[in-house]
């Protein structure tokens, strides 16, 4: 039997209607097979009942949805998908009912299961690509748009299918697939050299070139990456025809002639680029360059030539950057310090900051190095500019040691060159060597000379100092950001971070009183009022924590603008779902994270969820089997999931395969979790392998006494005792 909805007689405006087209409204059921009396042939599989559970609840939400209580019709919808994901009936129903209550993300989600599961409208699967290249998913986008190329019924490409193969090309180079890329821009440029074959007359074809140097270089680009040189040369050509540069063709030239193996071509190329003086290309010219000269077997002439180009081309900043790279790489010092000065004057980078670090460091100059430090830090607020040299400067004791000797040095003697900057950076440093009362120090004296920054300083001290696992201290700093008001009144992100701060000191009720100040202060937050509900959760106050969640849900749940507040909500009920597990109401636990998925059918930490949870009750295996490798598939190195995937396999009979998937759980972690390792126990048990059972479950027994579950332990026990009998000794 199959369900079919009537075609809509209405659409939706914009881009609800594109996603309506081709989705139905609900209608009547219609029933294709001739009905049959009930009469039981055999006993009903799994298969059968998710069948049953899903038109039942399929019917259940019509009548709902004739009601007018479309809310809840949407979910009983939602929840027959999971029972029967390939049907079409269901998912088309599901969309415009989102529609209908204004929950946009919603629908497209299921617009995006929909496009999976039949041959949805190219128009849609087009509308879905551009949705998902908008919110950066370019993969997935460029699998619609194939699907949408790939319904095309006219024999020549229409003019819309070769804008899309535009945009395909575009997505392609973005996830560096250049073969795929090539393939659709040649379509685009045939396209373009006969326009009366699809129909693109001179406003589409405007709009498929855009800036017409800009697009052929790109077509260029993707052939040359995807070795197809020939097309590079005339797309590179044709660049140059629209936007005339001769430096850059010559560069892309020199690009060709180095693919085929010709760096004698290559090298003449170059040098007519370089006599153009090009700088907009960066510094690849001169990779090329260095690249070229090995092959030709003159990379003792690199320096020398990069030279005489820079006394030719003085403010060329790329050229500038490359050469005193070169310097450096070569260890030439000396030479190199004062060019990458001349270039940060002008043109401060990152590379020039973290490159005169380290010149700083091998010369062991730590003033100049403070000053550095303290200059990237002021622009930055961070370490990060530094990348790896960071690591390698807290790994230097006596360096570390002579930089903070330096800045004591210089807050005592000179405390107006001891600024913000260089006071931030030495903390930064200091803490992330773990020395926290450096760090300290140096932090207080950034707060004081960070004016507007003091915020920021307070907010990384703070944090820094949870992560280290020293809330006590991090309380302390919270507290001093309130004291001092650094943050206007409608503002209580300190009042945030103390509660945590003081939740992991084990200080629940002072916690409480700062989460309910965040909360009184942002009424209109859920991330702030979700703090109270989490302070209780942490102090394993769980009733309160159960309604304060509970609470937190029905004042939001409405809210379905706010991508923030539904990413709260997500989390409340997860956090519900493992709250109602510890009452032992698996009902309840199920029920969050059904209202989960309803809302994020992909959620790959509920749907790994509710399958253990059936699996753990010996029901829907199949289900929950298909949930879990979903999971898996998503992060198949998270050996929770895999514990899962294990424990469900264990409960389908297979007990070799179970056996195989818990191994790796328990292989992935130096210390497996006890639980796994009592799974992993069960099924070796099963799969005819005794001793190995008995020895998995001593380490389980002492994996659950560690971890203070003594009961637990005591389980595990017995079954060795009772499950296994003693080998009986040959006489």
């Amino acid at each position: 039997m199959y369900l079919h909805l009537l075609r809509p007689c209405w659409w939706l405006p914009g881009f609800a209607a594109l996603l309506m087209f081709g989705v139905s409204q609900a209608g009547p059921l219609v029933l294709e097979d001739v009905p049959k009396p009930l009469v039981s042939r055999r006993p009903r599989t799994e298969a059968d009942e998710d069948r049953l559970e899903a038109l039942s609840l399929f019917a259940a939400g019509r009548m709902l949805q004739r009601q007018q209580k479309y809310a809840e019709a949407l979910r009983l919808y939602q929840r027959a998908l999971r029972c029967d994901p390939q049907s079409v009936a269901v998912a088309r129903a599901i969309i415009p009912l989102a529609f209908r209550l204004k929950r946009h993300a919603e629908a497209v989600r299921y617009a995006l299961k929909a496009a999976e599961i039949e041959d949805a409208d190219p128009l849609l699967l087009r509308r879905l690509g551009v949705y998902l290249t908008e919110h950066g998913d370019f993969a997935r986008a460029v699998g619609l748009y194939e699907k949408a190329v790939a319904a095309r019924t006219s024999e020549n490409e229409t003019a819309a299918e070769i804008l899309l193969r535009m945009e395909m090309g575009r997505l392609y180079h973005l996830v560096e697939q250049y073969g795929k890329a090539a393939d659709n821009f040649a379509r685009v440029r045939d396209a373009l050299d006969h326009p009366n074959k699809s129909g693109l007359d001179d406003r589409l074809k405007k709009v498929l070139l855009g800036e017409p140097g800009l697009t052929y270089n790109l077509f260029g680009e993707c052939f040359l990456r995807a070795g197809r040189a020939d097309e590079a040369v005339a797309s590179f050509e044709q660049a140059h025809r629209a936007d005339p540069n001769k430096g850059r063709l010559e560069f892309n030239l020199a690009r060709v002639h180095a693919q085929r193996g010709k760096p004698d071509l290559a090298l003449a190329a170059l040098e007519a680029c370089f006599k153009e003086k090009l700088d907009s290309e960066g510094t690849a010219p001169y990779k090329l360059l260095a690249e070229v000269l090995e092959k030709l077997g003159k990379q003792q002439e690199l320096i020398d030539r990069l030279e005489k180009l820079r006394a030719d081309d003085p403010e060329n900043v790329p050229l500038g950057y490359f050469l005193a790279g070169q310097y450096r790489q070569a260890e030439q010092l000396d030479k190199a310090e004062p060019l990458y000065l001349v270039l940060m004057k002008e043109t401060p980078t990152l590379t020039g900051y973290r490159s005169l670090s380290e010149i700083y460091r091998k010369t062991k100059q730590t003033e100049r190095l403070l000053a550095i430090l303290g200059e990237a830090v002021a622009k930055t607020g961070t370490l990060e500019a530094f990348g790896s040299e960071a690591e390698t400067l807290c790994g230097d004791a006596e360096l570390m040691r002579g930089l903070v000797e330096t800045a004591r040095k210089l807050a005592k003697d000179e405390p107006k060159k001891l600024d913000f900057g260089r006071s931030y950076a030495v903390a930064l440093l200091a803490a992330e060597n773990k020395q926290f009362e450096t760090a300290a120090e140096f932090f207080d004296l950034a707060v004081k000379t960070g004016g507007d920054q003091a915020a920021e300083v307070f907010l990384v001290w703070g944090v820094g100092l949870l992560l280290a696992e020293r809330p006590a201290e991090a309380a302390k700093v919270f507290q001093r950001a309130i004291d001092q008001k650094v943050l206007p009144d409608d503002n209580p992100a300190f009042y945030f971070y103390l509660a945590g701060a003081l939740a992991f000191d084990e200080q629940a009720d002072k916690a409480l009183a700062a989460a309910r100040k965040a909360a009184e202060q942002k009424k209109d937050s859920a991330r702030f009022r979700s703090r109270v509900a989490w302070v209780l959760y942490h102090a394993k106050r769980n009733d309160e924590a159960i309604k304060a969640y509970t609470r937190l849900i029905e004042e939001f749940d409405s809210d379905h603008k706010s991508i923030e507040t539904r990413e709260v909500l997500r989390e409340a009920r997860l956090v519900l779902s493992n709250l109602y597990v510890l009452k032992d109401d698996m009902a309840q636990a199920e029920e969050w994270l059904q209202q989960v998925l309803d809302e994020f059918p992909d959620d790959v930490g509920a749907s790994n969820d509710l399958g253990y949870l059936w699996a753990d009750q010996n029901k829907h295996l199949n289900r929950a089997l298909r949930m879990i490798r979903f999971a898996v598939d998503a992060e198949p190195d998270n050996v929770a999931y895999r514990d899962s995937l294990g424990w469900v396999l264990y409960r389908l009979g297979k007990y070799k395969q179970a056996v195989a998937e818990l191994e790796k759980a328990a292989g992935g972690d130096d210390q497996p979790d006890a639980v796994i390792l009592d799974h992993l126990g069960d099924a070796c048990l099963k799969a005819g392998q005794p001793e190995k059972a008995k020895d998995t479950w001593r380490r389980a027994v002492k994996a659950f006494q560690k971890e203070e579950e003594p009961e637990k332990a005591k389980a595990v026990e017995k079954k060795i005792k009772d499950q296994i009998p003693p080998r009986v000794a040959r006489p």
